[in-house]
């Protein structure tokens, strides 16, 4: 009888654990960049990506849903103005998520102004947004993942609540009084070993190879975008499309050898990065030592000759 009152007892007080919720997910609209280079968006929308996957949200990308509707249906829902309420409902339909991001990448005199803007799919209303003005070439990267870290803790509150406090930790027993206290003198710190980076100096040669390999990818790419126009228009009035499946072959080349320049460009470009932040050896150092005996004495060298 006992046992059974016990075994109830502790049944009725075992409360399932509330499972945690959803993630986030997003759709990563077309950007707002006026004026800024094709392959500078392309770059800057990939990395946003990867980093919302590695936040943990699921992310759907705009080129996902458009490669598989036709023209008639494709342009509108890139072309519509993502600023206006409609077409933000538009773009989280296509994509069923439950929020929508417009990146800001805008060239200016200035500099690039970049940002995020995060918008509920629901009503197309603006959760919050986070812009950055003046911001170089080089650091585009950094202030976008800079927005991406303001814009996400508001719109998960928004959408999931704060999160759950931690759980109070009890403190820990206070420590037993010494017998006796012994005023310790600090110890000199020891100087850090020189260090020796042999690779850094030519750190530069895979980075101009990249950087040229980033060049052809964008001339491969820009002859590509045209040959697509063109058998997208279908030509023009004065001079109609006639060898289509040519120019499209052509295209597909150009496309290719664009990805492919590209690739080995980000590829020299990281060498580069590596080769100069490798960390270094450290360099050689011999201490003498002397040692007096009777009769005599020893004078001796350690540690690492060059």
């Amino acid at each position: 009888m006992w046992i059974s009152l016990l075994a109830a007892l502790t049944l009725a007080t075992q409360v399932p654990a509330a499972p945690p919720p959803p993630p986030l997910s997003i759709l990563v609209a077309p950007p707002d960049a006026a004026g800024a280079p094709s392959h500078v968006v392309e770059f800057a929308q990939e990395h946003v990506a990867e980093q919302l996957r590695a936040r943990g949200l699921v992310v759907v990308r705009i080129e996902d849903i458009t490669r598989k509707l036709s023209a008639a249906k494709r342009r509108p829902l890139l072309r519509c103005n993502r600023t206006e309420a409609s077409c933000i409902r538009a773009l989280g339909a296509a994509g069923k998520t439950e929020l929508v991001l417009v990146t800001e990448l805008g060239q200016l005199l200035s500099g690039y102004r970049t940002g995020a803007r995060l918008y509920t799919s629901s009503d197309g209303a603006l959760v919050t947004e986070h812009l950055i003005p003046g911001v170089r070439e080089e650091q585009l990267l950094d202030s976008l993942t800079q927005s991406l870290d303001a814009v996400l803790p508001v719109a998960q509150a928004a959408l999931r609540g704060p999160p759950p406090a931690p759980p109070s930790a009890e403190p820990p027993p206070a420590p037993a009084a010494p017998a006796a206290v012994v005023e310790a003198k600090p110890l000199a710190p020891e100087p850090e070993p020189e260090r020796i980076r042999p690779l850094r100096r030519w750190s530069w040669l895979p980075a101009a190879g990249g950087a040229a390999l980033a060049g052809v990818g964008t001339v491969f790419y820009l002859q590509a975008r045209d040959k697509y126009a063109r058998l997208d228009t279908g030509g023009t009035p004065g001079e109609p499309l006639r060898d289509a499946d040519r120019l499209a072959a052509s295209g597909r080349r150009a496309q290719t050898v664009s990805r492919v320049a590209f690739g080995l460009g980000a590829a020299g470009l990281v060498t580069g990065v590596v080769m100069f932040l490798l960390p270094g050896e450290e360099a050689p150092t011999v201490r003498p030592s002397a040692t007096v005996v009777p009769g005599g004495g020893m004078v001796g060298l350690s540690g690492t000759l060059p």
